[in-house]
């Protein structure tokens, strides 16, 4: 935008209503930045910062909308000053360079309490730094779910701090004694990991919970790195599981929860209960069963990234697994869909599938004369093939329910 046309005015004669006037309102665009700055830089500077943030939600949104106003404000009255030679004195020249002043100390304030929180705080300009920052400061939450939240998995877990962060800390106090201490990662029960359907959440030992919403997860999901156990919702949050298994397991299911169609279910359906689910082994195979009414389904160990792509439609790079995780939260679908999803499963996975009429429950054997009822496990023969069943708890009763319909036979000794 080129300089209007104005009357020079003699540096020694200027005026402060001269100056102001000169700049056509953009006094008055400094002065209101100056009040917002001023507010936030004493909300972050006192002990409850993150509580009053999070109390405040209208105040970064506020000052990150003024933001290209008031840098255009700031450049034309640096300019005006230079063209036209105007003294340090001028009151608006000293509340412009207040301002630029308060501003590189409200983002290195910022960028502090982005380290407070165990994360990063990158480069960016002092908007993009408190966006970041009130975002991560919102994520601290409950533990305990709501009325609208389904838990879908749970696991022992610690929090996994930003690389950079943890190396710059390391000559600090804080890294020996404050909760995220690289010690604290091996103490039992340092840390569990929650995942719901619309929430990752982690609690510790030794501070707040944190959450991170499902639909604020970047459109790739989590990122795993299987050797070290470590999760990663983005640059700035993450946890490292107790066990590999259980980090592919979060990283599995969240993909699976955000497929749209389950995530409907899960925030409006009811769970499936006449299907049974177990681990088994078939003729010495190990996998899993699904029990239905009128089907007996199994799907050998390891199919889990085949199983989940045949569900979503989405291919993954995610380390083998077993699918019966996924199978499980398949059951808050309604009943037709969730037979939809299993076809799909046994389809890509080569599983196989027996009707009731192929499936015969052996009840007892006998040990000479004498018979042995079978309560360790279930022991069917499936198309002539021998697989050998280990439902427990509340799926035993349903199995045994199920299998109710199913032939039965007594035999003499069958070696499994």
């Amino acid at each position: 935008m080129s300089e209007p046309a104005h009357t020079h005015v003699p540096a020694n004669t200027l005026q402060a209503s001269d100056a102001e006037r000169q700049l056509e309102g953009r006094a008055e665009v400094l002065a209101a930045a100056r009040r917002s700055h001023a507010e936030l830089e004493l909300l972050l500077s006192g002990w409850g910062w993150r509580r009053a943030l999070t109390r405040s939600p209208e105040w970064v949104p506020e000052l990150v909308e003024g933001a290209a106003a008031l840098t255009e404000a700031l450049e034309r009255v640096h300019r005006r000053a230079e063209l036209d030679a105007w003294p340090a004195t001028i009151p608006v020249l000293r509340m412009a360079r207040e301002l630029s002043a308060r501003r590189e100390r409200l983002l290195a304030l910022a960028r502090r309490r982005l380290e407070a929180l165990g994360v990063s705080p990158g480069h960016g300009s002092l908007e993009e730094t408190l966006t970041r920052l009130e975002v991560l400061a919102r994520q601290s939450a409950s533990w305990e779910l709501d009325s609208r939240e389904v838990l879908v998995f749970e696991t022992d877990a610690r929090w996994s701090r930003h690389l950079e962060v943890a190396q710059r800390d390391s000559g600090r106090m804080a890294a020996l004694f404050g909760p995220y201490a690289s010690w604290r990662g091996w103490v039992p029960g340092s840390g569990q990991v929650r995942l719901s359907n619309e929430r990752l959440i982690w609690r510790s030992s030794f501070g707040e919970p944190r959450s991170v919403r499902l639909d604020d997860l970047p459109a790739e999901g989590l990122r795993l790195d299987a050797n070290t156990r470590e999760v990663r919702a983005g640059e700035d949050w993450g946890v490292i599981a107790r066990r590999s298994v259980d980090a592919v397991n979060i990283a599995a299911l969240v993909e699976l929860v955000r497929w749209p169609r389950l995530r409907d279910a899960l925030r409006s359906g009811r769970r499936l209960e006449s299907r049974a689910l177990f681990p088994a082994r078939l003729e010495g195979a190990p996998g899993h069963c699904v029990l239905g009414l009128e089907h007996l389904s199994f799907i050998s160990a390891g199919q889990g990234p085949q199983s989940l792509g045949a569900i979503t439609g989405r291919t993954t790079s995610l380390p083998a697994f077993d699918a019966d995780r996924l199978v499980e939260l398949l059951r808050w679908l309604p009943e037709a869909e969730f037979d939809s999803s299993l076809g799909r499963v046994l389809a890509v996975t080569a599983s196989r599938r027996w009707s009731r009429a192929q499936v015969v429950r052996i009840e007892q054997e006998y040990v000479g004369r004498q018979p042995m009822p079978l309560v360790d496990s279930l022991r069917l023969e499936c198309g002539g093939e021998r697989l050998l069943g280990f439902p427990k708890d509340s799926q035993e009763v349903v199995a045994d329910g199920l299998l109710r319909n199913f032939p039965r036979r007594q035999q003499g000794p069958w070696a499994l």
